[in-house]
C-alpha cells in the first residue's frame, strides 16, 4: 500500500526533474504538496521518512541512469559509423 503523502512529494520531485514548472503558489497542486509535507513533518514517522528518502534516492538514481543512457544513445548516433544515414 502506498502512502499518498509520500506519493505527492515524489510526484512533485519527478516533475521537477523532468523540467516541469513549479505549480503557482495558490494552486491546488501546491496546496496538496504543502499539505503533504506538513503532514509528514507533523507525523514525524521514522518509517515514513525512511520510505520518502529511499524513494527520492531511487528517483534520482533512475533519472541519472536515464540521462546516461540517453547520452550514450545520442553519442552512438552522432559518432562516425553510428549506423545512421
Amino acid at each position: 500500500m502506498t502512502n499518498p503523502r509520500i506519493d505527492t512529494v515524489i510526484n512533485f520531485l519527478a516533475a521537477q526533474m523532468d523540467g516541469c514548472a513549479v505549480p503557482p503558489s495558490n494552486s491546488a497542486a501546491m496546496r496538496e504538496l504543502s499539505g503533504a509535507i506538513q503532514s509528514l513533518h507533523q507525523h514525524d514517522s521514522t518509517p515514513e521518512l525512511r520510505e520518502l528518502g529511499l524513494r527520492a534516492l531511487g528517483l534520482a538514481i533512475d533519472r541519472g541512469r536515464s540521462g546516461i543512457a540517453a547520452e550514450a544513445t545520442l553519442r552512438a548516433f552522432i559518432a562516425p559509423g553510428g549506423g545512421h544515414a
